[in-house]
């Protein structure tokens, strides 16, 4: 998988960030990099709020 590094330097994680703020910030990630996959926890928690995986974000 491909690292953006130009889009890791201009979006970075808050501190502590609530469960809105990571879900919004892996669906970015998803659209700008390819580095790494949705962690599965995640994944799971937007699957229940019926928010979908983008394919580049899963195996």
């Amino acid at each position: 998988m491909k690292l953006n590094k130009d889009w890791h330097l201009h979006n970075i994680m808050p501190e502590n960030p609530t469960m809105e703020q990571r879900i919004a910030w892996h669906l970015a990630h998803a659209q700008h990099c390819a580095c790494r996959e949705i962690p599965a926890k995640l994944a799971e928690e937007m699957k229940k709020r019926n928010i979908e995986l983008p394919q580049t974000a899963i195996k």
